[in-house]
C-alpha cells in the first residue's frame, strides 16, 4: 500500500472521530425529536464510518485509538455550533462536507487501485459516505420529506 493511500486514510480516519464528536455534542444540545433523529443517524454514520476502517488500519500499521487533541476540537467546533440555529448548523455541516471533507474522502478512491478488494471497498465506502451526509444536508436545507434517506441507506444499523 502506497504511503500517500495510508496518510490519506488516516486523515479521513480522523475526520470520522471529529465528525462523531461533533454530531454526538450536537445530539446532547438539541430537545427537537426531528433533530434527534438526524443527529442520532449522522452520529451513527461516522461511529460505522470508524468501524469499517479500523481492520484496513490495524493492517496497515496505523494508530485507531481516539485522537485526545481532535476530540478536544471537536468539542469546541460543536460548541459553537450550538448558538446557531438549526439551520445554520446544517449549512455549516454542508459547507464543511463540499469544501474539506468531501474532496479529501474522493481522493482516497483516486490513490487505491480495485485489485486491492478491501481498501477499494472502503475507499468507496468512505466518499459514498460523505456525498450520502452532503445530500442529506441538502435535503434538510430544501425541506424534503425522509431527508437523511441518503444516511439511512448507507447504515448498517439505522437508528
Amino acid at each position: 500500500m502506497n504511503k500517500k493511500f495510508k496518510d490519506c486514510l488516516f486523515e479521513v480516519y480522523l475526520g470520522e472521530q471529529a465528525g462523531e464528536m461533533i454530531f454526538e455534542s450536537l445530539l446532547a444540545s438539541v430537545e427537537d425529536n426531528d433533530h434527534k433523529y438526524i443527529y442520532s443517524n449522522m452520529l451513527q454514520l461516522e461511529t460505522e464510518g470508524k468501524a469499517i476502517m479500523r481492520p484496513l488500519l490495524v493492517e496497515l500499521g496505523l494508530p485507531i485509538e481516539e485522537n485526545k487533541q481532535l476530540r478536544n476540537q471537536g468539542v469546541e467546533i460543536a460548541e459553537a455550533f450550538k448558538n446557531l440555529s438549526f439551520k445554520e448548523q446544517i449549512q455549516n455541516i454542508h459547507k464543511s462536507v463540499n469544501e474539506i471533507y468531501l474532496p479529501q474522502y474522493e481522493e482516497l478512491a483516486t490513490l487505491v487501485d480495485e485489485e486491492n478488494t478491501q481498501a477499494h471497498f472502503i475507499a468507496k465506502f468512505m466518499g459514498d459516505h460523505e456525498r450520502a451526509i452532503l445530500q442529506a444536508s441538502e435535503n434538510i436545507l430544501k425541506g424534503t420529506n425522509n431527508p437523511i434517506e441518503p444516511i439511512t441507506k448507507l447504515l448498517k444499523f439505522p437508528i
